[in-house]
């Protein structure tokens, strides 16, 4: 009886999870509107939610099994639905293509009122969340970037997306071997090219804001002002090859490096599997605080 209450307990959770996540939230904040996805687990390892932040083209949609992990991992778990972002800002030397997408992000956590999280950033947010975090410091604790942009060294955008050709090659021969794998990259392909047709011109201002920027200093600094950061990169990512980002990432960059099989997209390709291993990171940077 015992086994079953239990059993019971944990459908009900997770029955929970997924209405909260087909809840969205709309915030009009002041520079356009935001969808947001919030889901508050039952019990909570942690009072610090962590972010979900997608890359190019992706919606939370893409990421939905990642998101629903997170919180059934025991997480607050929050995601904004703003592809291009919303107006911001310029300032020198940064993207404004990115700092689109960062004032989306801390336009929310403030009218959220949330102080502090904790950021997961795929490919090119991984680039939106460095520059979030220094801008912001005092918003973010511990960042864990997923095959992230900005840390191959010099890059041109035409090389660019000849590899990230290859790598959705790559995922496609994979999936006829797998085909558990064809519904994510369906999803993928989907919020893709709705995001694209949606606003083209701004998305390819992103893939030369990926191509252009580098994230190695403002890396350092940030963890010099005591934010964790580590990196979870696919060995078989051809957009952002593993090899050319082992010789650029430095100790004084990261806390933690994690080395795992895939493609670029394995993160939400298999999605429960590797959202543990982020959840195992940023567990391993909250402990080493709190040492």
């Amino acid at each position: 009886m015992k086994e079953g209450k239990i059993e019971n307990l944990k459908v009900q959770q997770k029955d929970s999870v997924q209405e909260q996540y087909e809840k969205l939230e709309i915030l009009e904040l002041s520079g356009g509107n935001v969808e947001l996805i919030d889901i508050n687990p039952d019990e909570q390892k942690t009072k610090v939610p962590v972010v979900v932040m997608p890359g190019w083209s992706a919606t939370p949609e893409v990421f939905k099994d990642n998101i629903i992990t997170f919180a059934e991992q025991g997480r607050r778990t929050i995601s904004v639905d703003s592809p291009d972002g919303i107006k911001a800002e310029k300032k020198d030397h940064l993207p404004e293509a990115e700092l689109r997408k960062v004032a989306a992000l801390i336009e929310t956590l403030e009218e959220k009122n949330i102080d502090k999280v904790d950021a997961v950033a795929h490919s090119e947010a991984g680039i939106a969340l460095a520059i979030a975090a220094t801008l912001y410091p005092e918003k973010f604790r511990n960042l864990i970037l997923v095959d992230p942009g900005g840390m191959i060294g010099q890059d041109r955008a035409d090389k660019l997306a000849g590899r990230f050709s290859m790598d959705i090659l790559k995922q496609t021969i994979d999936a006829m071997k797998d085909f558990k794998r064809l519904k994510p990259i369906g999803r993928s392909f989907k919020e893709g090219i709705k995001s694209f047709v949606s606003n083209p011109s701004q998305s390819i201002k992103e893939v030369i804001a990926i191509s252009d920027t580098q994230i190695h200093e403002m890396l350092k600094d940030l963890k010099q002002k005591g934010i964790g950061i580590s990196i979870i990169h696919g060995v078989d990512d051809k957009a952002f090859p593993m090899d050319r980002v082992q010789q650029m990432a430095k100790s004084d960059q990261l806390d933690g490096f994690y080395s795992v099989r895939g493609t670029h997209n394995e993160f939400y390709l298999n999605a429960v599997k590797y959202t543990k291993v982020a959840d195992a990171a940023l567990d391993a940077l909250e402990a080493k605080h709190n040492n």
